[in-house]
């Protein structure tokens, strides 16, 4: 077999949410400008749509990081992209298409406002607190106050990282009133606009809206979780959810979104047509980039995970063999000896794009629950969160419970002695292409689990980054705000959060 010998570059890799989210269906123009023409209702399914694709094939580079996935033997990769020495031109679609996301989300929020379209405002308001974490969580400092304002603020200034988390509990605060106010409305007789199938991520049910904001109020009280000074804010928080009485997201609910994928150019499964195959049915060139690291599979192996056969494909495409490489190698294999995406996260090309899985909402519950922040049996829902691992990759509840009854540290809860761990571990072991940016976040958070750093050379720094650089496009555009925040490192400029 003849080696591909060409350079990749992370963006190259990774795709950038122009090409990942399918441009030209559901589309959003890049230009902010040129949506105002549609209702609110109209841009709700193509914003969401949006974030579907940002959210799930954004952070390739992650997969490699966390141990999941590693660089193919059958192309020549970028020392920059083996030794975490990237410049601020790395993974630059994150910032920019974010804010471009929230643009429109920002859109619907106002003219649902004007319209009064209250429960199409809560949504928007709900989505602009889950991108805003995602730029926090990514990169500390940022635009906030000032964003979103178009050319009457072309150089906004940045905002303090906590400042910025805490508006973000306020406005899924005043999302949730909202819907509140629109319950109320119906309730005296008035018309209130439900965007039904134009809500295509839960068609519609405000209830499992509510429970979404919940479990995303959740999510950043724990990255918190390790910050001494946080922890009355954690506390006054947790009370609010406790008072809403909403709870979180239940047995089988994904916030994914699908607005009709097909197998057609453009209309494809984001993550399916970012990282499977073509319309034609062959490999896409990332499929062939990107295949199963080493640390995974001997951790799936060594547990006895038949999750192992759905995270990755057996080698040569038939068989019980699964082989993967280490990241920063210097010695990848070939395409043919190791191990590529497997059918559990290829499932279809219909395939929903997920946001926020069941799986990693009941881990969120799980650890919020061991710390006694809310009520729940921990290893109830522990066990529950592996169940939803299992059923979303196509598993059943049988083999779910078969695998956590072993009397083995990080699967049985009972065999652990150190159950944030095993809960954080088992996180870890279901987000395996499905969100590397919460195992990532965990990671910096707690360190669990022991991840590899790579094994290049050239890395002189023994670390994962704790963060990304502010992109290129800020140093060109605003350049005197940007670098105001002063000399930013990947490795030791720490997000609020970061222990």
């Amino acid at each position: 077999m003849n080696l591909k010998k060409i350079t990749i570059g992370v963006l190259m890799a990774t795709m950038t949410i122009v090409s990942g989210c399918q441009k030209g269906y559901l589309d959003i123009n890049n230009n902010p400008n040129q949506v105002t023409a549609a209702t609110p209702v109209l841009v709700l399914p193509a914003a969401l749509s949006s974030s579907g694709a940002y959210v799930s094939t954004s952070f390739t580079f992650l997969n490699l990081w966390m141990g999941y996935w590693n660089w193919s033997g059958n192309y020549s990769i970028a020392t920059s992209d083996k030794n975490y020495q990237f410049t601020s031109n790395f993974a630059t679609g994150i910032w920019d298409n974010g804010y471009i996301i929230l643009k429109n989300y920002d859109y619907i929020d106002t003219q649902a406002a004007t319209l009064k379209q209250p429960l199409v405002q809560g949504m928007a308001k709900i989505m602009k607190a889950l991108h805003f974490q995602i730029l926090v969580d990514t990169y500390g400092n940022i635009p906030y106050t000032q964003a979103l304002q178009g050319l009457s603020t072309s150089q906004p200034t940045y905002d303090n990282a906590t400042a910025v988390y805490e508006d973000l509990f306020k406005q899924i605060d005043a999302a949730l009133t909202i819907f509140s106010d629109a319950d109320k409305l119906a309730a005296q007789g008035g018309t209130v606009l439900n965007p039904g199938t134009n809500d295509i991520m839960f068609k519609g049910d405000i209830a499992k809206w509510r429970r979404f904001a919940n479990t995303l109020k959740l999510r950043m009280l724990l990255r918190q979780s390790e910050k001494a000074d946080r922890q009355a804010f954690v506390q006054a928080q947790l009370a609010t959810i406790k008072a809403s009485g909403y709870g979180f997201l239940k047995t089988g609910e994904n916030a994914a979104v699908n607005p009709g994928y097909a197998n057609s150019a453009g209309q494809q499964s984001p993550f399916y047509g970012t990282y499977g195959y073509q319309v034609n049915g062959q490999p896409i060139e990332a499929y062939n980039i990107n295949r199963g690291n080493k640390y995974a599979i001997n951790f799936y192996q060594s547990t006895n995970d038949p999750r192992l056969a759905e995270y990755y494909a057996p080698v040569g495409g038939s068989g019980t063999t699964f082989n993967g490489t280490s990241f920063g190698t210097i010695a990848p294999q070939a395409n043919n000896l190791t191990s590529g995406i497997g059918p559990g996260l290829l499932n279809n090309v219909n395939q929903s794009a997920y946001i926020l899985t069941s799986h990693e909402a009941f881990f969120i519950q799980a650890e919020a629950a061991q710390r006694g922040w809310i009520s729940g049996d921990p290893k109830t829902l522990y066990q529950q969160a592996i169940t939803e691992s299992f059923v979303n990759v196509g598993l059943t509840a049988a083999d779910a419970t078969t695998y956590y009854s072993q009397a083995t540290v990080n699967v049985g809860w009972d065999a652990s002695t150190d159950e944030i761990q095993a809960i954080i571990t088992q996180k870890w072991a279901s987000l395996n292409g499905w969100s590397p940016f919460e195992s990532w976040s965990d990671y910096r958070r707690l360190g669990v689990p022991n991840v590899p750093i790579s094994q290049d050379p050239s890395t002189s720094i023994k670390q994962i980054p704790i963060r990304l650089l502010y992109p290129q496009s800020e140093y060109n555009y605003n350049s005197g705000v940007v670098r105001a925040q002063g000399d930013v490192s990947q490795f030791t400029t720490k997000i609020f959060w970061v222990k």
